[in-house]
């Protein structure tokens, strides 16, 4: 077969894991909406079709695995992007060394996709994706033979590949607790039975259903110095949602839709009035997007382009650095602890290695220091440093927002990035977050029962500690959970909402009383998903 057959199969897996995108995020064994993993794997995939679009219908030769890779690294995102883009990694540059799609090959490939994912990880956990792709490689070899054909191979792959997901709970304990197949694992079965499918004479393409992912102005396409596409504009505008189109305006899948057209976005909305800020390197588009909800109170754009060449000679930094941050509130803090670019995401909204890569690009630094704030975008965060080469890159492992504002307290951002780096590690010893938000399964959690729509109160981002139906009970009863509420010198509190900041400050005695030491202080951090961010230090 010709090796152009690869992309027809990379279409067909990247459907497959389209059409099972939902059934892949609600595989997630924690109560708290975190349910990502199939969109994750999806734009990972986006970003391999962007550049299959761009190939066409001819052969491929050996610099297209390379493309192939970096689209699938550049729009990968969370653990499960990341790992996946890894697995192609391996899986297509195997390819390089062949003329023709064939049993060698193909072997070859498999071979080479689970060498490289395992590597990406630097504590690799059986009973994941990494399992399943390295047992489907296994069984596959003990039932080839000089006559099997490619159709047959990937055969054996998918029932390899469905055997070992069954199995995924025998290897994982929590898995095994809560009775679920492990999502990744699923996700590596999806793109093995659309790879399978691919190869059917039926299975048809329409290369146009791609151009417009080759054409997104994706943060992924962000062009070389100098070049306009690396600036963009800062977009903002207020909107007036018509009363019709208020139900159709979902904040959610805004935020999401947004992704294609730039970074750094700011969303807020109030009653049936929108604001936005974003940096797009076509503004036009994003205005066309939502002109259709209603009519412009509004409009201010201006070209980044031209302002960092005016002042790039005098601003150059020796250190900056990138914050993650899901919330304004957030971000505003960030900014004013001296952030200097602030990177839309979060919780079950994940980065893309592109737009982290954009932000270090846009500070101009010869250092860099990354706060990832989120456990599911230290390894996209780590991914930075294969790919962008112009700074040093530092990376800060903080898990929560909170964790980033307490690393940026203490510290003074004049000074060299190691000092920097070594005194935000330094702030976040001995540290407890604790959040509260509110629980999307029923089921029995650390020994508590927990029913869906209940308050939970989490502790060190996976251990709850507390259940209520109702939200002021529920906090309340987080404080006493901590270890070290009784010795702690500092809460912070940072509260989704104006109305949960308020609850907050109105129980400042309830909290005084279990850290009797502390210094009390809240803030509107304007988080998705949690009512409250808490920081004991």
């Amino acid at each position: 077969m010709k090796l152009s057959v690869v992309n027809k199969m990379l279409i067909g897996g990247a459907k497959k894991i389209l059409d099972n995108k939902q059934k892949l995020n609600d595989m997630n064994v924690f109560p708290i909406p975190d349910g990502d993993t199939g969109t994750n794997m999806y734009k990972t995939m986006q970003g391999v079709l962007q550049v299959v679009a761009e190939i066409g219908d001819r052969d491929l030769v050996p610099a297209d695995f390379d493309n192939l890779y970096t689209g699938a690294l550049m729009s990968s995102q969370g653990n499960s992007g990341v790992i996946l883009s890894q697995w192609l990694k391996g899986f297509l540059k195997a390819f390089k060394d062949f003329d023709e799609l064939a049993i060698d090959s193909l072997y070859t490939a498999f071979l080479s996709g689970t060498a490289s994912a395992y590597t990406s990880v630097a504590e690799p956990v059986e009973g994941t994706f990494l399992t399943v792709c390295r047992e489907a490689q296994e069984y596959v070899e003990e039932l080839i033979d000089e006559d099997t054909s490619v159709e047959q191979f990937m055969k054996y792959i998918v029932e390899g590949a469905t055997e070992s997901l069954k199995r995924t709970p025998e290897l994982l304990p929590v898995l095994k607790e809560y009775d679920v197949l492990d999502s990744g694992a699923m996700g590596f079965v999806c793109l093995m039975t659309g790879m399978l499918e691919a190869l059917d004479d039926s299975f048809e393409i329409d290369l146009s259903e791609y151009q417009t992912i080759a054409k997104m102005a994706d943060s992924s396409n962000l062009a070389k110095s100098g070049d306009l596409a690396e600036f963009g504009y800062c977009t903002e505008m207020i909107i007036k949602i018509e009363d019709d189109k208020l139900d159709s305006f979902n904040e959610n899948q805004v935020r999401s839709d947004m992704r294609d057209f730039g970074n750094s976005l700011v969303l807020v909305k109030e009653g049936n009035q929108v604001k936005i800020h974003i940096h797009t390197v076509k503004p036009e588009s994003v205005m066309a997007y939502y002109h259709r909800f209603g009519e412009f109170i509004k409009l201010k754009i201006e070209n980044m382009t031209i302002q960092h060449n005016e002042s790039f000679a005098v601003n150059l930094k020796d250190c900056a650095i990138v914050a993650v941050s899901d919330g304004e509130g957030f971000s505003n803090l960030f900014k004013e602890m001296g952030v200097s670019e602030v990177c839309n995401g979060g919780q079950s909204d994940n980065v893309s290695v592109a737009s982290l890569t954009d932000c270090c690009k846009a500070t101009g630094a010869k250092h860099v220091i990354i706060l990832p704030n989120n456990k599911n975008i230290v390894m996209t965060a780590e991914k930075v440093r294969e790919v962008y080469k112009d700074a040093v890159i530092h990376i800060v492992p903080t898990k929560s927002m909170a964790e980033g504002y307490l690393a940026l307290s203490l510290i003074d951002t004049s000074a060299p990035a190691d000092e920097i780096e070594k005194s935000m590690l330094k702030a976040l010893e001995g540290v407890h977050t604790g959040f509260v938000a509110k629980a999307d399964k029923t089921g029995v959690y650390n020994g508590l029962s927990v029913t869906a729509g209940d308050y939970i109160g989490v502790l060190d981002d996976d251990i709850i500690s507390c259940a209520s139906s109702d939200l002021k009970t529920c906090f309340v009863n987080l404080f006493p959970t901590v270890p070290t509420s009784k010795t702690c010198e500092s809460v912070v509190i940072f509260a989704g909402s104006d109305d949960d900041k308020a609850l907050a400050d109105s129980i400042n005695d309830d909290i005084k009383s279990v850290c009797p030491s502390a210094k009390i202080l809240t803030c509107l951090g304007g988080q998705n998903i949690y009512n409250y961010v808490v920081a004991f230090s």
